[in-house]
C-alpha cells in the first residue's frame, strides 16, 4: 500500500511538472509566434508609409513648376495613384480664392475605386477642406507631416469618402 501510495504521488508530480511545462512551452510558441506577425505586420504598414512619403516627395517639385496650369493637377495626382497600388488617394488642395475662376475651391482629390481611378473637384459649403487636418497640420507646422489615423466621412449623403480609417501626409507647397 505504501509503495502504491508513493507511486501515485511519483507518478501526480510527474504528470504536475510535465502539464506545467508543457503549457509554458505552448505559451512561449504562441508568444513568439504573435510577436513575429506582429513585426510582419509593422514592416509591411513602414514599407507602406514610407512608399506613401517617397511619391510625394518625388512630385512635389511638378504642380510648384506647373501652378499656372489648374488643369494639371489633375494628372499630377492621377500620376501618383496609377504609380502606387498601395495608395488610396491623393489630394492636390489650394487655399481658398487661390484660382480666382474656381472660387473659393480648387481641391483635386483622385482615389482608387474597385480597380479604376477617378478624379473629382472637392470642397463645397458642405466640406470645407481647408479645415480639415490633413490641410492644416502641414500648413500651420510648415513641414511635411503624417496625420492621426481618422475617418472622413465627407458630406452627408455623398458616397465619396470611404467609411474606413485614414491617415494622411502632406506636404505645403508654396509659390514664389
Amino acid at each position: 500500500l505504501w509503495v502504491v501510495l508513493f507511486a501515485a504521488i511519483i507518478f501526480i508530480g510527474a504528470l504536475n511538472y510535465m502539464f506545467q511545462a508543457s503549457r509554458r512551452a505552448v505559451r512561449d510558441e504562441a508568444i513568439n509566434h504573435a510577436r513575429q506577425i506582429l513585426d510582419n505586420t509593422v514592416q509591411r504598414v513602414n514599407s507602406i508609409l514610407d512608399e506613401v512619403e517617397i511619391a510625394t516627395r518625388n512630385t512635389v517639385w511638378l504642380p510648384i513648376k506647373h501652378i499656372d496650369d489648374p488643369a494639371a493637377m489633375y494628372t499630377y495626382t492621377k500620376s501618383i495613384v496609377e504609380n502606387n497600388p498601395d495608395l488610396y488617394g491623393c489630394a492636390l488642395s489650394f487655399e481658398p480664392y487661390y484660382y480666382k475662376q474656381f472660387g473659393q475651391y480648387y481641391s483635386i482629390y483622385t482615389f482608387r475605386e474597385d480597380g479604376k481611378i477617378f478624379s473629382v473637384q472637392e470642397g463645397s459649403e458642405d466640406y470645407h477642406y481647408f479645415c480639415m487636418d490633413w490641410y492644416l497640420l502641414p500648413k500651420l507646422l510648415d513641414r511635411p507631416c503624417w496625420t492621426e489615423p481618422y475617418i472622413d466621412a465627407g458630406t452627408g449623403s455623398d458616397t465619396l469618402y470611404s467609411k474606413e480609417m485614414i491617415i494622411s501626409y502632406g506636404i505645403p507647397l508654396k509659390d514664389k
